[in-house]
């Protein structure tokens, strides 16, 4: 298939450009006939104007090259909705005011933003809310500074038309351009339509639409009295649906407003004072809902954080668990070796083949302990399998040596139910004897000679469940400690990053049983796990 020739690429790119401007200024019109209500002297300017929104998203998402189309349709718009009172030159220079006033803000919000135009985060929305405030309201100043100018608003107040006009573009902006900027990001697209596959979404929005017939068809005439009640359902969508929830919640609010209006006749002042509520409203639900989704961030971000470190924790555990299987994988090397230093006639073939087995499946073993380490890297994933107590206490016994090497302290293991089973990740079990009992010897090493005890004992509580204890004779922990025991990266360590403990909870929590610490007067904590009887 033959490449298409530059001119034809020029082409259709142009016929793109065609199409995108002819659909722009389609829904520029429809939106501004739909606001349309309430206009104010002989320019009509509206307390709600959405199409501004719509200006500001597409440069700020295409690029400020459509400022033309934009001078254009608000051109056709002006003449085709208000009938141009000020005849075609006027009005060709209100909306150059209005086109060139609109790219500035594009502009800027292209520069803060950069290439994230989501405003995913609350540094983004300030950012956003700021310049399109402030940009709208130095817009406002000087298109009805123009009609002032030429005497086409002596009758009005400017101060109030110049709050008027600003009210309607801020509000407009605030609400409509963060639907817009969802409807064009495919990731928010998505999230938006999963949304709807929840039953609790369609309750939600049933709830927020019933709250809004009410406010402006069962309040009796007076929708501001009782506006308050959409911040209920407002709130809870921004709670649960994040800022793509409250984002669809406003702009159900201000359809509401706008269909409230049109259905009967306000006072223009209650109008003005409904659409300061309505920003109001917006604000508050977009950073709830920003903060949710940044609150998500951090948890998630957390949770990885954990996992990792996990990781590196249970290192100690994984490289004890495969020096088994390579020794015995060196032993059996040796001595088939030995089977072939005898000689090709004294070699004895069965025993060569079943060393050489017993070599594959310690291989087998280490390449499962390898592969339970990557599992658990990629999305933290146990394997469970029936452990008994004994060799849990089994490998206390050893690490437990291994941490006293000099034999300083009193380690002791006790148990009264060695015959008990789990049903347990025992990789992931040992990592956490191995943190608390590295946390009991390190407190118990400047006792006095002779107070040094270490003990790890386990015994069969109610529930089928068995409980790990593990206690020192150190100087125990302190109120302000204790407090924030299991809070991440605190630790009273000078070199601990404060994860070992919040490791340790999060794998018992994950085997359905749990880690706290004894009000005691030295160190104890208590591991409790369920037993297989008790999870069958």
């Amino acid at each position: 298939m033959l490449a298409d020739s530059p001119q034809i690429g020029a082409r259709r790119s142009l016929a793109v450009h065609l199409r995108d401007a002819a659909m722009f200024a389609a829904c520029y019109v429809a939106l501004d006939w739909a606001s349309y209500i309430y206009p104010l002297g002989p320019f009509n300017i509206t307390p709600w104007n959405p199409p501004p929104a719509l200006s500001i998203v597409w440069m700020m998402l295409g690029g400020l090259a459509y400022a033309p189309v934009i001078f254009s349709t608000i051109f056709i718009a002006d003449i085709i909705i208000r009938q141009a009172p000020g005849g075609l030159i006027f009005t060709a220079l209100t909306s150059l005011v209005l086109a060139g006033g609109y790219t500035a803000i594009a502009g800027t919000l292209r520069y803060f933003l950069k290439s994230d135009a989501r405003l995913s985060d609350t540094r983004h929305l300030w950012m956003f809310v700021a310049v399109t405030t402030a940009g709208t309201a130095i817009v406002g100043t000087f298109y009805v500074g123009a009609l002032w100018a030429n005497g086409f608003l002596l009758g009005e107040l400017f101060s109030a038309a110049v709050f008027r006009f600003w009210l309607g573009d801020a509000v407009g902006v605030l609400i409509t351009a963060p639907l817009l900027l969802l409807v064009a990001d495919e990731v928010a697209r998505k999230c938006l339509l999963n949304s709807w596959r929840r039953p609790e979404t369609a309750l939600q929005f049933a709830v927020m639409v019933a709250t809004v017939y009410f406010v402006f068809e069962g309040a009796g005439g007076e929708p501001s009295k009782y506006f308050y009640l959409l911040f209920l359902p407002l709130i809870w969508i921004a709670l649960r649906g994040g800022f793509v929830g409250a984002a669809v919640a406003s702009g159900v609010v201000q359809v509401g407003v706008v269909l409230g209006v049109h259905g009967g006749p306000m006072h223009s002042l209650a109008l003005v004072e409904l659409q300061a509520l309505v920003a109001a409203l917006s604000l508050t639900g977009l950073f709830l809902g920003v903060m949710v989704d940044e609150r998500e961030r951090a948890t998630e971000s957390l949770k990885a954080s954990l996992r990792l470190a996990a990781a590196g924790e249970m290192a100690g555990a994984i490289a004890h668990e495969i020096n088994q299987p390579l020794a015995a994988l060196s032993n059996y090397g040796r001595a088939c070796q030995l089977f072939l230093e005898r000689g090709e006639g004294a070699v004895p073939y069965a025993e060569l083949d079943a060393t050489i087995g017993k070599m594959l499946g310690e291989s087998k073993r280490a390449a499962e302990v390898v592969g339970r380490l990557r599992d658990f890297f990629r999305s933290g994933t146990t394997q469970l399998e029936e452990v008994t107590v004994e060799s849990l206490l089994e490998s206390a016994r050893r690490i437990g040596s291994k941490l006293d090497a000099s034999g300083e302290v009193d380690f002791r293991v006790e148990t009264d139910t060695s015959a008990s089973v789990l049903l347990a990740d025992r990789l992931q079990i040992e990592l956490v004897l191995r943190n608390l009992l590295a946390n009991a010897f390190e407190a118990v090493a400047n006792q006095p000679a002779g107070k040094k005890r270490v003990t790890v004992s386990a015994h069969a509580i109610d529930g089928g469940r068995i409980s790990f204890r593990t206690t020192d004779t150190g100087p125990g922990l302190s109120p302000s400690a204790r407090e924030l025991l299991f809070e991440p990266y605190s630790s009273t360590k000078p070199t601990g990053m404060g994860l070992g403990l919040v490791i340790s909870q999060a794998i018992a929590e994950a085997h359905g049983g749990s880690l706290s610490a004894a009000h005691t007067k030295h160190g104890e904590f208590h591991l409790i796990l369920p037993g297989l009887a008790a999870d069958e």
